[in-house]
């Protein structure tokens, strides 16, 4: 093991994440302003030049920066410092906020998305202050990914930038290079109200609804013929449907919430005229069939080569520290990869501890062991990169 892995201290790694996850940072409502703090002071204790940046009133990022102004290469850690809410609390076994450990692992909410990812950037940041490093680091703990990803999309339309960027949610430290984009969409089936006893003098939204349900399981056969080598197929989920008032009046509305997932190659533009091709074939088949939609958020997919120098580093720094190459996969759902690939033009990876299969969980859990490996993997791999 290389001398500068040797200054990762467990205990530290062990603290340090429990002192995050303690801090609640919950979004919505977005609550970013304590753990924000805590990080600069964690940040400005260790040597590294700190500011605080918000893309909104009260919603700000913390950004510090190592730099070496005689070399040119340079590297961005990302990480975000909001969760999603604990939800219902009796679900709970440990405490959401005590950040308990049990069975080598620490409990809490956001434990793996992402304070124990935050942690580890943090502890090798201080590594790599201590020893020396070459280049230039970007440390980036952003406000708001868990709803819009301003907080990363704002700062690097203020000109942070860099050669390479690494996004720390939680892999199960494997090296990820590709992920869905996500569009939801309203959908507002209108119809006719009428007494429930003539309902033939009505047009029952919630029946026509019923058949845009069934229209769009249709397209989501069809999308299933489409295969990416590594996030599989792309998909679609009626996620919410609403409608009526009353069991004796016609329905003369209804309302569809669906999730659209896109795979790398597909388009915006490609997926609402799906869309409108479904619409068009039900008011073609029916004169009475009367919907539209809106499209309430878009997050478009992104990918980075195979290729990349960045991924054959990951990839070799994380066989150095555990013994395995996992090789390169797909991360399933969408994060802030996005902007640094399709805006930023930065090679990137998302690479960090904690599993999906905990985020967003009751009993959330990290285990300590991979918040550790991950430390001495983005040390490893920023000495590699910078030097």
């Amino acid at each position: 093991m290389p001398d500068i892995l040797r200054r990762i201290n467990t205990n530290k790694v062990i603290d340090l994440t429990r002192e995050l996850v303690r801090i609640p940072s919950e979004n919505p409502p977005g609550n970013e302003n304590k753990i924000s703090e805590f990080i600069k002071e964690q940040l400005t204790k260790i040597g590294i030049p700190t500011k605080i940046l918000e893309f909104s009133k009260r919603r700000p990022s913390v950004i510090g920066i190592i730099s070496n102004d005689n070399k040119s290469k340079s590297l961005i850690f990302n990480g975000h410092t909001d969760t999603v809410p604990v939800g219902d609390y009796s679900l709970w076994k440990h405490e959401p906020y005590e950040a308990n450990i049990e069975g080598g692992r620490i409990y809490g909410r956001g434990a793996s998305d992402m304070k124990g990812g935050l942690a580890a950037m943090l502890i090798a940041a201080e590594a790599l202050i201590e020893t020396g490093v070459n280049g230039r680091l970007v440390l980036e703990f952003v406000a708001d990914e868990e709803v819009t990803g301003y907080g990363t999309k704002d700062l690097l339309e203020r000109g942070y930038k860099a050669e390479y960027a690494i996004i720390g949610e939680p892999t199960e430290l494997k090296v990820q290079i590709a992920h869905k984009g996500v569009m939801n969409l309203r959908f507002i089936v209108k119809g006719k109200s009428a007494h429930a006893s003539m309902p033939q003098t009505g047009v029952n939204a919630i029946c026509k609804a019923s058949k845009l349900c069934l229209t769009l399981q249709d397209l989501q056969t069809q999308l299933s013929n489409q295969r990416h080598p590594l996030l599989g197929e792309p998909t679609l989920n009626v996620g919410v449907i609403k409608g009526g008032v009353k069991s004796n009046v016609v329905p003369d509305y209804c309302e569809l919430i669906v999730e659209r997932r896109l795979i790398p190659g597909e388009t915006k533009t490609q997926a609402l005229h799906e869309v409108d091709k479904v619409l068009n074939k039900l008011h073609n088949g029916d004169p009475s069939f009367n919907a539209n939609y809106e499209v309430l958020h878009y997050a478009e997919p992104s990918e980075t080569p195979l290729e990349s120098s960045l991924v054959k580093v990951a990839r070799e720094c994380v066989k150095e520290v555990t013994g395995s190459d996992f090789g390169a996969s797909g991360f399933p759902a969408t994060c802030d990869m996005r902007f640094f690939v399709n805006q930023g033009r930065i090679p990137s990876i998302i690479l960090g501890p904690g599993s999906l299969h905990q985020a967003h969980a009751a009993d959330e859990y990290i285990e300590i062991d991979q918040v550790v490996k991950a430390a001495q993997i983005y040390t490893l791999i920023a000495l590699k990169l910078l030097t």
